[in-house]
C-alpha cells in the first residue's frame, strides 16, 4: 500500500482539561499518514489523481481548530474521521504531540497515536 505523509506540521490550539490550557494557544505537533493507492497519479502525473497536500493540510487544521478538547485522542479521532470519509483511503494514521504537556516530568512530549481503516 501506498502512503502519504505529512511530518510535523504545527498548528496552535487550546486543547487539555485544565484550564491554563485553555486560556492561551499550545504549538501542537502532528504526523498524518494516508494509506491509498497511487498508482494512477505515478503513471499519469496528474494532481487530480491525488490528494492535494495543501487542501489536505488546510482540512487537518480546520478539523484540529474546529473546537477545543479535552484529550488529544479525541481530536486525533475527529481528524481520522475526516480523512476517512474526505478521501479515497483505506487507513489513516495519526500522530499528535503535545511538547508542552503540563506533566512534572523530565521530558520531550507525550504523544497518542491513532490508527483508523475504512
Amino acid at each position: 500500500m501506498d502512503c502519504i505523509r505529512i511530518i510535523n506540521l504545527k498548528i496552535p490550539a487550546r486543547h487539555g482539561v485544565y484550564d491554563l490550557e485553555k486560556d492561551k494557544d499550545g504549538l501542537f505537533e502532528l504526523d498524518v499518514e494516508l494509506f491509498l493507492d497511487l498508482s494512477i497519479a505515478g503513471r499519469s502525473d496528474l494532481l487530480s489523481d491525488t490528494v492535494d497536500y495543501d487542501e489536505l493540510i488546510a482540512l487537518i487544521t480546520d478539523v484540529f481548530t474546529r473546537k477545543d478538547h479535552n484529550l488529544i485522542e479525541s481530536a486525533g479521532e475527529d481528524i481520522s474521521s475526516e480523512l476517512l470519509s474526505n478521501y479515497p483511503v483505506d487507513r489513516v494514521m495519526v500522530r499528535i504531540r503535545k511538547p508542552h504537556a503540563p506533566i512534572m516530568a523530565n521530558l520531550d512530549t507525550v504523544e497518542v497515536e491513532v490508527i483508523r481503516e475504512k
